[in-house]
């Protein structure tokens, strides 16, 4: 999964020259914390918090003398993993593509979102949670969900070497349990 398919497009973004005034007035009807400076090729300068544009020494100033530049980005290609490694030091980060325009934002909701999807949150079925002796002992307990012609709907690591198998169309969990009691041993 790349960050492209859970990125948001809205970008709440000002041109360098708009003052101080107008980007306040703008963060503020939007509640945003966080507002991107773009050059006039939209290209990404940097960020203003809504509390540094408050702390202007002049309302009249352009947002480009109190910019922050940007330390991370991202581009939309960018694999889940990296966005989920940078947004534990950010609240949003900025997506930009090859010429470096502000193409879009990544924020913890997206990166939540993305999980959601991935671990099948919120879709019918049952969790079975194993804990395999080894690694390889997966393998047995899937070709028993094939034989029981079940759909599998997630795989997810669980704590301490556990693996949590998300299938649907189970009539028998009972009886799924000692297949696959069986099939690990």
């Amino acid at each position: 999964m790349v960050v492209k398919e859970w990125m948001n497009p809205a970008v709440p973004a000002v041109a360098c020259s708009v003052p101080v005034r107008e980007a306040l007035k703008e963060a503020e009807e939007k509640g945003l914390t966080v507002l991107f400076v773009v050059d006039e090729a939209q290209r990404l300068r940097g960020f203003l918090t809504r509390k540094a544009l408050a702390a202007a020494p002049s309302p009249d100033l352009p947002v480009e003398k109190l910019l922050t530049p940007p330390q991370d980005v991202l581009t939309p290609e960018d694999p889940l993993e990296r966005a989920a490694a940078l947004l534990s030091h950010y609240l949003v980060l900025p997506v930009v593509d090859g010429e470096r325009r502000l193409v879009g934002t990544f924020s913890k909701d997206g990166l939540l979102r993305a999980l959601a999807h991935l671990a099948a949150l919120g879709e019918s079925g049952l969790r079975i949670r194993l804990r395999p002796q080894n690694p390889t002992e997966i393998y047995r307990a899937l070709e028993v969900l094939a034989q029981e012609n079940l759909v599998l709907v997630a795989v997810l690591r669980g704590v301490a070497g556990e693996v949590i198998l998300h299938v649907q169309g189970v009539r028998d969990p009972a009886g799924l349990g000692e297949k696959l009691e069986a099939a690990l041993r």
